[in-house]
């Protein structure tokens, strides 16, 4: 049955990337100019193809994820008539679509959306895009003319749709793999980027030479103002997202540790000691908090009782030293030694927050719309009385729960909080689930890995508002989607996409020992 159903879905593949390849060549034919483009497409499909062959189509999220990371906006962008301008995550996430259609037409199945949670899901995606429209998929302001657009799209929408097709094709442990893999090789390159970023910030202006693509080294890239120039902000516009994945990186090594032997144990090992300084490196104080707090729940949580307690005890140490060697250093306002006393940015911050409150009080119910809170903002600013007139003219919310709230209301407030709530309570149920020992693919160390992308992911929208981040939201919605996939694979009589023989020779079973 199973061989069957992959030789169906290999003709099918075939007809499909035969088909466009006539397309391509008619494309081509007709207009010159669209041939590289026309044959692009041709790949990806072929590549979807493959994937589907393999029913490996979680791969496709893992590389979308990445792509940010590299290959974004700035790299290459196609700007095509009543489309978004189309770049290669763009791509990516397309050849995701399809080939996930592919694999359901072969199939003859459709997505069952049994969990109360995926119905929550989709609620509060429903009702920002209701809200959106109700205020306008544009902004007044010329400064952020297409934010509400942009933001529903691509850090919130598409990997919401993506962890859906996780969640759905996810169908053995070796998936793990799949997913943990390419995030560790790219690793590599974000601690690359990373530490030339902080030599070139020290004073060696020729690190940046030898930095892939060379767009990085724009000021100007990512915004008009040179936001966050002074940091490293590795691959990305922004220091969150490059921070954000170290800090996830950092606790995938060390579950990947007690897994691996010999030389890849040894490369997981040393990039495991590369990430707290390249973290440092950022110069967020977010950051610093989130690194400390999950590095708390890994050694009690994932530590087996006194162990986990001595290594936590020997952290703190370490810890205060390291803070009392560098106090004088960490009371400054230069980040680039890693000073914590930015009193604008904490100023900006209780203005930020005091709108949101003004905003809640006069649109409780709806807010001002998705999107539109630097129309509002901006308006406050405006009168000289004022006591946010002093801080920043131009200034989005840094909270996402803020956002949410002065944006949908609270309605949105409360549809996010228990989409949060009700993943928790999947990480939970997961963890009970597994087996207490270590020494398994599918065990509670994965569980904790999970937990700590949560951890890490809210810690970080206390601070910024993450809906401006396509990677860290893809980042997070892809854990989340692990959490939720392997908790429906681990109870049999919830399986509603896989039987028995599609899980194949590992099945996912609870049990008292190693899986």
């Amino acid at each position: 049955m199973l061989e069957q159903t992959r030789q169906n879905a290999g003709s099918f593949a075939l007809w499909t990337v035969l088909a466009l390849c006539l397309a391509a060549g008619a494309v081509s034919v007709a207009n010159p100019e669209l041939t590289p483009w026309a044959f692009l497409a041709v790949g990806l499909a072929g590549l979807a193809a493959l994937w589907v062959i393999r029913f490996d189509i979680t791969l496709w999220f893992w590389v979308w994820v990445l792509s940010y990371g590299l290959l974004d906006r700035q790299f290459l962008h196609l700007q095509l008539a009543g489309l978004p301008n189309m770049t290669i995550p763009r791509f990516i996430a397309l050849g995701a679509f399809a080939s996930f259609g592919i694999y359901f037409c072969t199939h003859r199945r459709l997505v069952k959306l049994q969990s109360p949670l995926h119905w929550m899901i989709i609620a509060f995606l429903g009702y920002v895009a209701i809200n959106a429209s109700m205020f306008g998929w544009t902004a007044s302001s010329e400064v952020g003319r297409t934010w509400p657009y942009y933001r529903f799209l691509e850090p919130l929408l598409l990997p919401i749709m993506l962890y859906f097709l996780v969640v759905s094709s996810l169908r053995s442990r070796r998936q793990i793999l799949t997913a943990l893999v390419p995030l560790v090789i790219y690793g590599w390159y974000a601690l690359y980027i990373g530490y030339l970023q902080y030599a070139a910030i020290r004073g060696w202006e020729g690190a940046r030479s030898l930095i892939w693509p060379s767009y990085i080294n724009m000021p100007s890239w990512g915004s008009n103002y040179g936001i966050h120039f002074d940091r490293a902000r590795g691959a990305y516009a922004l220091s969150n997202p490059q921070a954000v994945l170290l800090i996830q990186l950092l606790f995938v090594d060390l579950f990947l540790i007690r897994r691996i032997q010999g030389p890849l144990k040894l490369m997981l090992i040393v990039q495991a000691i590369l990430i707290p300084p390249a973290v440092f490196f950022t110069g967020l104080r977010s950051a610093y908090l989130a690194l400390l707090l999950c590095g708390a729940v890994w050694c009690i949580w994932g530590g087996r009782l006194r162990l986990g307690k001595v290594k936590l005890a020997m952290i703190a140490l370490v810890v205060v030293i390291a803070c009392s060697y560098a106090w004088e250093n960490l009371l400054t306002r230069d980040r680039a030694t890693g000073g914590v006393g930015q009193i604008q940015e904490t100023q900006a911050r209780l203005v930020l927050a005091q709108q949101a409150v003004e905003i809640a009080k006069e649109h409780p119910l709806t807010g001002v719309g998705f999107g539109h809170f630097l129309d509002y903002q901006l308006a406050l600013n405006r009168d000289p009385g004022s006591p946010h007139a002093n801080i920043f003219s131009v200034l989005t919310q840094h909270n996402l729960f803020l956002a949410i709230l002065a944006e949908t209301g609270i309605i949105g407030l409360i549809l996010i909080v228990t989409v949060f709530v009700m993943l928790f309570g999947q990480i939970m149920r997961l963890y009970r689930r597994l087996p207490l020992v270590n020494g398994g693919w599918l065990s509670r160390d994965l569980v904790i890995v999970g937990f700590i992308a949560m951890l890490n992911y809210l810690i970080n929208a206390m601070f910024v508002d993450p809906l401006w981040d396509p990677a860290s939201n893809a980042l997070f919605w892809g854990f989340m989607a692990l959490m939720v996939g392997y908790n429906r694979l681990v109870e049999p009589a919830s399986l509603d996409l896989a039987s028995k023989q599609a899980i194949g020779p590992e099945p996912l079973c609870r049990c008292s020992g190693a899986c």
